[in-house]
């Protein structure tokens, strides 16, 4: 999903919002009061939606323009005193939303009564259902949370099973896990899923690595002694091979393969053809020296030698034997390139994190558990992420999100109030790059005061003033 476009009119009496989003980033700038968070709590709440949001926010209209997949919707919300009329353009009836039940709402929701009946119907109207459908983006506000203020019942339970299995591994100390609690037990479980999924996809790749290495093994492969011919085995080819054993050992981690007896013989098979090869170069360019004006003749090229000599013998019957583990290995080769390739996503999340936390003297890792940890660089004792800063915390969040969360693997909406929050300056220069690289497919809207955030980046920025911007 992308989002186009945001218009609204009266926004706390008095201010207009129009903003055209650009695809990739915008930074929407301006003086404190120009709507900025405003602009922002619009977004989510017509997104969402957040019935909450629509009755706290002050306006008289406001429409949001985004494009999903490959159609295009425009989602509107118009307020009286009494009444919030909620439609989208892909539906003829709208949604009309009485603004004292959203008040009774929210005293229950505070009272942490999730299931209510005064909200279940505006959930389940078909205008709210269609609303739902389109990909909803991703909002750190400014209490750096990541969870939406309006949940369905399942959206609940189901992060209250996140959070129960989260919670297994931060820390038991209540005054760490009050500020940040919610939003690190949710990295804990992003990290938690994905590195199950990468097992779960390692072990097939694994067990698909030895059905193929059996079945080839056992494969027949044809040798005729009176084939002339044959190819000739390449010089370059076998030390562009033989240089592929190291692969084996990386390979096989956990693929219970036999390493040290395999490259044992693989070393031995390939000395023997590196001698074959040697012996009919020499042949071959002898008996180019010896005819005149004949040109040379490369170990490559087909030839068709005047006797049957032991060296060729040798060659022909060996030649099945050769392709076969050629084979074998370009099974190996694509076999680590899958491997690596599950965990692409963990790696450069470790990566992005750790450039900024090296100059914290710290780095992030992730242990057989999945667990996230930390520890000082030089120093055995391990940390909880629960100790880490504020603005560490805020990197580590984010970067998860981008990094592993499902909703923003492919494409996506990510909404960030005040990046520079906690951060130094200096990271804040690394900020834009960062997030760019964790997900190259997402949407970035940043609502910012910091130049540091910016940077040469002006053509990105979209400033709100008070006044249209149309």
């Amino acid at each position: 999903m992308k989002i186009a476009k945001l218009e609204a009119q009266n926004v706390h009496g008095y201010l207009p919002i129009n903003i055209v989003f650009f695809e990739d980033l915008t930074f929407l700038t301006g003086l404190n009061g120009s709507g900025k968070t405003s602009a922002l709590r619009l977004l989510m709440a017509l997104l969402t939606p957040n019935f909450e949001e629509l009755v706290s926010v002050s306006f008289s209209n406001a429409q949001v323009t985004v494009q999903d997949t490959d159609k295009s919707f425009v989602i509107k919300a118009s307020k009286t005193p009494d009444m919030v009329d909620l439609s989208i353009s892909s539906l003829d009836h709208k949604l009309e939303i009485n603004i004292v039940d959203i008040e009774l709402y929210m005293d229950i929701h505070r009272r942490d009564e999730t299931r209510s009946t005064i909200i279940e119907k505006y959930q389940q109207h078909p205008v709210s259902q269609a609303i739902r459908e389109i990909s909803t983006p991703m909002f750190l506000g400014l209490d750096r949370r990541f969870f939406p203020p309006n949940l369905t019942n399942e959206d609940a339970i189901d992060a209250r099973r996140r959070e129960f299995m989260a919670r297994r591994y931060l820390s038991d100390d209540s005054r760490k896990r009050e500020s940040s609690f919610a939003a690190l037990s949710e990295i804990n479980y992003l990290v938690m899923s994905k590195m199950q999924e990468v097992r779960a996809s390692q072990e097939q790749l694994d067990e698909r690595l030895r059905s193929q290495f059996f079945t080839k093994a056992f494969e027949y492969k044809p040798s005729d002694p009176t084939e002339f011919g044959a190819k000739l085995p390449s010089r370059d080819e076998i030390d562009r091979y033989r240089q592929q054993l190291q692969n084996i050992e990386r390979a096989a981690e956990g693929v219970r393969i036999p390493v040290p007896e395999i490259q044992s013989a693989l070393t031995l098979f390939f000395e023997k053809m590196s001698q074959v090869v040697e012996a009919l170069e020499k042949k071959a360019q002898h008996k180019s020296s010896s005819r005149k004006g004949a040109k040379g003749i490369s170990s490559n090229e087909n030839q068709l030698p005047d006797k049957i000599n032991k060296d060729y013998i040798e060659w022909i019957i060996n030649r099945p034997q050769a392709d076969k583990i050629l084979e074998h290995l370009r099974l190996l080769e694509d076999y680590i390139v899958n491997r690596n390739a599950l965990r692409d996503p963990i790696e450069r999340f470790l990566s992005l994190v750790n450039n900024f936390f090296h100059q914290t003297n710290k780095e992030v890792y992730v242990t057989k558990k999945g667990q996230l940890k930390v520890k000082v660089i030089g120093m055995s004792d391990e940390l909880q992420i629960t100790d880490l800063s504020s603005g560490e915390r805020q990197l580590l969040v984010m970067l998860a999100h981008l990094s592993l969360n499902p909703n923003l693997t492919n494409s996506g909406v990510f909404i960030v109030d005040e990046p520079e929050l906690s951060l130094h300056i200096d990271w804040q220069e690394k900020f834009v790059d960062a997030v760019c690289k964790a997900n190259p497919n997402v949407q970035l809207i940043l609502a910012t005061h910091s130049p540091a955030i910016i940077l040469d980046r002006d053509y990105a920025c979209w400033v709100l003033s008070g006044v249209s911007n149309a």
